[in-house]
């Protein structure tokens, strides 16, 4: 009844729900985690992060392994790893600063929904991502979606309060979590671009000043990103972001593509395209250096997108119909696919109504979170996507549903709760 009851009265900081929330978000990933034991935490999952930390905690530096993979990932999720390493290399030190980024994600999702319509909102907002089965899961596994997730929930925070801020303390750390979160996954890079035009064309004030504002918060995209791409290029010998990019590109455009994607993982329909190599292709490949390697993967994509153009079209559609699918890919169990078309439905059908219907927030405040889908999309349409990628955007979804439940679910609730008072 107290949480209720301070929610209720519109208190500037209603500390005890949202530290309620927290908690609850804390240990159910942490629950969870230690439900299914750890076994096997360094084992499954992406283990080429791990690999990159081992190196970085071996004093090897940020590179995959043998002199090699210089440039393959960003640095931000091995770097984390790495400090689980450092503190004695125990899984559940790795689970423990996973699932702090995880609360921080729902914090994010509180701060979001205040800002846009007020306590309430904020906190059925948080409570939602806090239970949300998705981030439950596989925020504590060994994938960087749930440290992607955070960054990009509190850079979406602190850009919608630059928008009309004075205070260069926010725009600088706009910019920082928004570069820690393109370091993090770079497909988040595109987002950032079209979150500087944003902030030029829907901040408060004058021109100069919206401009101001804008360059301010890029100030630590360029320091951090440019940074990366500098120590790429006197690594690897050019300043490219990534040396994946190539055979990320070739992944999504060979004759294999749809082989076992998205039913089954891509790299599964890499793996047929990849025995499909002539073998002067494949000694030609082993020859070659991390960087040769990505320009020869880059080249035979291009030289496949230009040989089928129109294909290339309906293969983008494929792929979104894949990133945004209601049915979980790659494919699981009927009891995950249940809990996530239950969940994601949910999550969906309210998000799209308090988005589109309510209009929680202003028009301009809005497009900011309409930009984030604009960027996943274009990436996936060029790339590829399964639905995991796409969980890093469901906080969105939740905090406009938690519009749609406020106006018609909370009346509800309080007519109850008052009712039983009352009987009490």
């Amino acid at each position: 009844m107290r949480i209720w009851n301070i929610a209720r009265s519109g208190a500037a900081k209603p500390w005890f729900p949202i530290a309620a929330i927290l908690i609850l978000a804390f240990l159910l990933r942490l629950v969870w985690r230690l439900h299914g034991g750890g076994a096997g935490f360094w084992t499954d999952g992406y283990v080429l992060f791990d690999r990159i930390a081992r190196n970085v905690v071996a004093g090897h530096g940020l590179l995959l392994g043998n002199g090699s993979g210089w440039a393959f990932r960003p640095p931000v999720y091995p770097l984390v790893l790495a400090a689980a390493h450092l503190v004695g290399g125990h899984w559940l030190a790795a689970v423990l600063f996973e699932a702090l980024f995880s609360v921080g994600t729902v914090f994010g999702a509180y701060l979001i929904g205040r800002h846009l319509s007020g306590q309430r909102v904020g906190l059925i907002a948080a409570f939602g991502v806090a239970v949300y089965p998705y981030f439950v899961v596989h925020d504590t596994a060994l994938q960087e979606t749930g440290v992607l997730t955070c960054f990009t929930t509190l850079a979406t925070y602190y850009l919608l309060k630059a928008r009309r801020s004075t205070a260069p303390a926010v725009w600088l750390a706009a910019g920082a979590l928004i570069a820690l979160a393109a370091m993090t996954r770079l497909t988040v890079l595109p987002f950032t671009g079209l979150a500087l035009l944003w902030l030029v064309w829907g901040g408060e004030g004058g021109l100069r000043q919206r401009g101001v504002r804008a360059i301010t918060v890029a100030l630590p995209l360029v320091v951090i990103v440019g940074g990366w791409v500098v120590r790429n290029d006197i690594l690897v010998g050019a300043p490219i972001l990534s040396s994946e990019a190539g055979a990320q590109l070739w992944m999504a455009h060979n004759p294999y593509t749809f082989s076992r994607y998205p039913e089954h993982s891509i790299d599964e329909s890499s793996a047929l395209a990849r025995a499909a190599f002539t073998p002067q292709e494949q000694q030609e490949l082993r020859r070659l250096g991390e960087l040769e390697r990505d320009r020869w993967f880059r080249r035979k994509a291009l030289a496949y997108m230009a040989d089928r153009p129109l294909d290339g079209v309906a293969h983008a559609w494929r792929k979104l119909a894949a990133g945004f699918s209601w049915t979980f890919n790659p494919g699981h169990s009927r009891g995950v696919q249940l809990v996530y078309f239950v969940s994601y439905g949910f999550a969906l059908i309210t998000g799209l109504f308090g988005l589109l219907v309510l209009r929680g927030g202003s028009s301009r405040d809005r497009w900011l979170i309409y930009l984030h889908y604009i960027a996943f999309a274009g990436c996936t349409a060029l790339y590829w996507a399964h639905t995991s990628h796409r969980t890093y955007l469901d906080v969105y979804l939740i905090v406009f549903g938690a519009f749609t439940l406020d106006r018609y679910a909370s009346p509800f609730v309080r007519s109850r709760i008052e009712r039983w008072r009352t009987r009490a």
